[in-house]
């Protein structure tokens, strides 16, 4: 059955081309590689979108999506047949020159290598805590319901017996019942995101398992990179196209981002095909502006944030106002279809993810996209009856006019401008943030650009200015204006207010979104446009340029070039869906990265908590309410009175990632193991006991990491190996520690104590007392909300310290 639904979905994307490349080639679409690149492309956002519909409902299903799809094709013939189109097409016609073959092969060549860095070595993030394993969350909860239902009603009867200490949600899947909205019942869910990327998860998920959804974005990556292609080979030719997608394809950001499971990819395809649409179709029929304008809109399916495409669009259409008003309803065609469908997302999200909108709302960030909007609108609509009265006329026309007497002024003016503002960002702002004295954080998002370019070199953002001065004032395509304008304002944007965690690569995704890739093709168009007019001295320029920037590619990729990371997370997390008892069975856990994969990956019904201790306390009337309780924890020789403790699986979670940096370029890969028990709880008619002294076993560690590589240069790796063994405080936690270590040249070792989760440090990092074989350190808990402590042991780089047992005791 699953081989024929498989078979179904592909018939239908693969009809789908065909007739869609039909109705293109009628159309005056006669290349083939762009007729055939659109058709697939709009294939495969059919497909989405049949998906989406169907969540939107609660009913998606990989069956109906084949069959929609196939009706779809049906529709397409109809139209074919009404129109009198003949079917008939060999998918080559219409190839150009032979003198492309060269080009083409090279371009192939090109892709195939991308597309092997993309899907080869994906980041199998499933951690519920961060937006990666957030989307895997998402798509695997719609592969099994059909929908976006996360309710939970079982909360009510839990929140009576574990009162507080229940979390009611996961990150990003939060609860609906507040003070602020009493009415909201306990245990309402509601998703924090846009479901368009999850959807492709899903049906990634429904074709070939779990590990494809960490290959969907490589699809993504692959048909950018083409259009890429398409675009600038329209401006600066076919040669000055494959360095563009050289520079895209493996630029340090791109290669990161597309192998996660990450909606920028998607958002940043929708950019630059809806560019392509409008680039081409510019001076095609005007209808076709609107569904290139609608192309655009599905990012409001994708990204809150896309509503700051509108401004862009709006001065795109007061550009055609003011110099080309023949064309200007093809401008208001392409802001209509982008408001359409876009007013369509926010009514999706609002009616789906209610309280998300009002947060974001209440934060401030949608009112000042909505402002941003508002204003906008006014704006036009005001130019616009303006420009319909005889003064506005005649004002806009000596605009016009003063304009283009004027054009050397304004070229010289626009290239003082961004030389400023290039300036201002990589010299001047940080001078003026240091003076401030501000934390690393703040330091981020005060110099965004500053950072921007350890992606994208100085000098290629330099010659960027060039390709403003031929798009703007050499080229007469209007259509380009499209992608300059959406390019500038979210480069401008994103350097203001990054908007994002400031630890990289992490930080590069809202970039990766258009600004990396625009600066990339502005810098390369800028470079083949200079006006050189000896060939030879300008070629020569070309490679020196190419092959600095093939250096510093091989400086930022070499660390993560043919690294598959967190490769061991989605076997073990296979693994679980199997292994662990189901019957009845209720999971708890404080891990909030473990507890919404397990639950809507694994399907193991499972909560989050606050604290180990009053979880115990209650835990027996749980279990005499009939459920088969279970509890995950870090502790390995975990034991309460109130209730018996038995081991009965180990999670491992294992693989390669490379260290959190912020403000620098990541420079060291390490290995990032977890370590848990599953333990089975019973009832126990025992009190609790505090032992006075624990033994801890030094290969039964919680946490453990290990330098696998490092680059940096300016100083040693500060840690070769460091090991985390984590402790239950089983009754009050406030007092002195004792923690007692015996092993071989401990004096080159150094100690440190962390709390509740590793969020608070209660003994920094420092040599221990003692000698080589034994050694100890001493620490003191104050806060009474502590419920659990970890110890870490770290061994230097060259010093291989040997630990062989760790005892802990409470000094009386």
């Amino acid at each position: 059955m699953i081989s024929l639904v498989n078979f179904l979905f592909f018939l239908g994307i693969i009809l789908n081309v065909y007739f869609i490349s039909v109705i293109l080639h009628k159309k005056g679409l006669p290349q083939p590689l762009s007729r055939n690149l659109v058709a697939f492309t709009l294939s495969i956002l059919l497909a989405g979108s049949i998906a989406l519909l169907l969540v939107s409902f609660e009913s998606y299903k990989i069956l109906s999506v084949a069959l929609i799809q196939l009706l779809a094709s049906g529709s397409f013939i109809g139209y074919i047949f009404f129109r009198k189109i003949d079917f008939r097409l060999n998918p080559f016609s219409g190839r150009g020159k032979s003198g492309n073959l060269f080009t083409n092969i090279i371009l192939t060549l090109l892709l195939l290598s991308a597309g092997a860095m993309y899907s080869l070595f994906p980041i199998e993030y499933i951690k519920g805590d961060r937006d990666h394993g957030v989307y895997i969350v998402f798509g695997s909860n719609i592969q099994k319901t059909g929908g976006l239902n996360f309710n939970d009603f079982r909360y009510q009867d839990l929140t009576q017996i574990l009162g507080d200490n229940i979390i009611q949600g996961y990150p990003s899947i939060h609860s609906d019942h507040s003070p602020q909205d009493p009415s909201a019942p306990i245990g309402s869910l509601s998703p924090r995101f846009y479901p368009l990327f999850p959807t492709y998860l899903a049906l990634s998920a429904d074709l070939f398992g779990l590990d494809a959804m960490f290959r969907v974005n490589s699809i993504f990556g692959i048909l950018s990179l083409v259009f890429i292609f398409l675009i600038v080979k329209k401006w600066i030719g076919p040669w000055g196209a494959l360095v563009a997608v050289f520079f895209c394809a493996f630029n340090p950001a791109q290669l990161w981002n597309v192998r996660t499971t990450l909606s920028e990819p998607l958002g940043q395809l929708l950019i630059i095909f809806s560019s392509y649409l409008a680039l081409y179709f510019f001076r095609k029929d005007k209808g076709w502006m609107v569904f290139a304008g609608g192309i655009l809109g599905l990012s409001n399916f994708n990204r809150i944030d896309s509503l700051i495409y509108f401004p862009a669009i709006v001065i795109f259409v007061g550009y055609l106002l003011f110099f080309r008003k023949k064309s200007l309803q093809k401008g208001i065609n392409f802001l209509l279809g982008y408001s359409a469908i876009s007013i369509l997302g926010v009514l999706y999200g609002y009616i789906n993810s209610k309280p998300y909108m009002i947060d974001l709302w209440k934060g401030n960030q949608l009112l000042k996209l909505t402002l941003f909007c508002v204003s906008s609108s006014i704006l036009l609509v005001s130019i616009l009856f303006f420009s319909n009265l005889e003064i506005g006329k005649k004002t806009i026309g000596s605009i016009k006019d003063s304009i283009l007497r004027k054009r050397t002024t304004f070229r010289i003016l626009s290239f003082t401008l961004f030389f400023v503002l290039i300036a201002f960002g990589h010299s001047i702002q940080p001078v003026i943030s240091n003076a401030e004295g501000i934390n690393d954080v703040l330091y981020f998002k005060k110099n965004g650009f500053l950072f921007f370019l350890l992606y994208v070199p100085v000098l290629l953002v330099l010659f960027g200015i060039g390709g403003y001065d031929l798009l703007l004032f050499k080229k007469k395509s209007s259509g380009s204006l499209v992608f300059l304008l959406l390019g500038s304002l979210l480069s401008f944007v994103y350097f203001y207010d990054p908007s994002i965690n400031a630890d990289h690569f992490w930080a590069s995704r809202r970039w990766v979104l258009f600004p990396i890739p625009f600066a990339c093709i502005m810098g390369v168009i800028g470079l083949y446009s200079l006006p050189i007019k000896k060939q030879t001295i300008k070629s020569a320029l070309i490679v020196v340029i190419i092959a600095g920037y093939i250096y510093h590619l091989y400086n930022r990729d070499r660390l993560i070039f043919f690294e598959r990371m967190l490769s061991g997370y989605s076997e073990e997390f296979e693994r679980l869906s199997i292994s662990l008892p189901s019957e009845k069975a209720i999971y708890f856990t404080k891990k909030e990265d473990l507890a919404s994969p397990l639950r809507y990956l694994s399907g193991k019904e499972t909560y989050l908590i606050h604290k180990t201790r009053p979880f115990l306390e209650k835990a027996n009337q749980l279990i005499k309410s009939g459920w088969n309780v279970y509890l995950i924890d870090e502790d390995f020789n975990l034991e309460d009175g109130p209730v018996t403790l038995e081991k009965i699986d180990k999670i491992n979670l294992e693989g390669n990632y490379p260290i959190d940096t912020v403000n620098r370029y990541p420079d060291t890969l390490i290995y990032r193991g977890i370590f848990l028990q599953v333990y089975k709880l019973g009832v126990s008619s025992a009190s609790a006991r505090d032992k006075k002294s624990v033994f801890i076993d030094p290969s039964q560690f919680t946490y453990k990491l290990k330098t696998v590589r490092s680059e940096r240069k300016s100083q040693p790796v500060v840690y070769e190996e460091l090991k985390g063994y984590d402790h239950y405080i089983p009754k009050d936690p406030i007092g002195r520690f004792r923690a007692e270590f015996e092993g071989e040249i401990l004096d080159k070792a150094t100690f440190s104590v962390t709390a509740n989760q590793s969020s608070s440090i209660i003994f920094p990092e420092s040599p221990g007392i003692g000698d080589s074989k034994k050694m100890s350190i001493e620490f003191s808990v104050e806060n009474s909300e502590t419920d659990d402590i970890q110890i870490r042991f770290h061994t230097k780089k060259d010093r291989q310290a040997v630990l062989k047992s760790l005892q802990l005791s409470r000094i009386p």
